[in-house]
């Protein structure tokens, strides 16, 4: 990360609220933040080790990120800072530092839910988030819970499309395994004037039969044709995917 990437970063951190009372405060707020940001980058899973972690890196660390005093903040100092912070600032900090690294040109994130081991729920068990993973820009663009089964992954998906694509106006295309291929879910994806890109398997008959049948006799050069044509048009697609009305194929003009 260049200098001024990171000078960025700490400036999108000092736009959070500092919750602290002004009273005894010794650290910069965003300083903290930042090492605790950068000691979970570097692998780093708990408190106490990002706090030696830090002190290993101090000289650095204090003249990038604003700290006045000589000494390491203590591990403790980091988890309070770190769980009275807004989550919903930290998010929309973050957002507004990456897109301004992400090209104009449109990009695809994969959509797949995962267990988190490291984060647990009230009782205790972990937590199943669905995570939204641009592999251009290696970055997670957003996880939400899913579970006590009062939603699916496609279900949650489709809540949050519409704050997904307003805060990456340049994510284009959603690809994700069998479980989302839902009609559902492809026609707010459409609605949204986005692309998907969905798996297909043998648990749907009719519909892997029908795109077997549609794509029969389609070649790359049928298809190269089909896009020029198209384009020449000024034709905008609303979606692409394993729903079968959405592709034109030679077999159908």
């Amino acid at each position: 990360m260049t200098t001024a990437a990171a000078d960025s970063l700490l400036t999108a951190l000092g736009r959070l609220t500092d919750p602290r009372d002004p009273r005894g405060i010794r650290h910069p707020f965003a300083g903290l933040l930042a090492v605790t940001f950068l000691g979970l980058l570097c692998r780093h899973g708990d408190f106490a080790t990002i706090a030696r972690w830090a002190r290993h890196h101090w000289p650095t660390l204090r003249a990038a990120f604003g700290f006045s005093r000589p000494d390491t903040p203590h591990a403790t100092t980091l988890s309070r800072a770190a769980a009275q912070f807004s989550v919903a600032q930290f998010r929309a900090a973050l957002t507004d530092w990456l897109t301004r690294f992400v090209a104009d040109e449109p990009w695809a994130a994969a959509v797949d839910g995962k267990t988190s081991k490291q984060a647990l729920d009230t009782a205790g068990d972990p937590i199943h988030v669905l995570n939204v993973f641009a592999h251009t820009i290696k970055v997670c663009l957003a996880d939400w819970p899913v579970g006590d089964g009062k939603a699916t992954e496609p279900e949650v998906l489709k809540a949050h499309l519409g704050e997904l694509f307003r805060a990456w106006p340049s994510l284009r295309v959603l690809t994700g395994d069998a479980l989302f291929c839902q009609r559902p879910l492809a026609q707010a994806i459409i609605a949204c004037e986005r692309d998907y890109l969905l798996a297909v398997k043998d648990n749907q008959p009719d519909l892997h039969e029908a795109i077997r049948t549609a794509f029969a006799a389609a070649t790359p050069a049928g298809a190269d044709a089909t896009a020029r044509e198209k384009n020449a048009e000024r034709w905008s697609p609303g979606g692409s995917g394993a729903t079968p009305p959405r592709r034109t194929t030679p077999a159908r003009r």
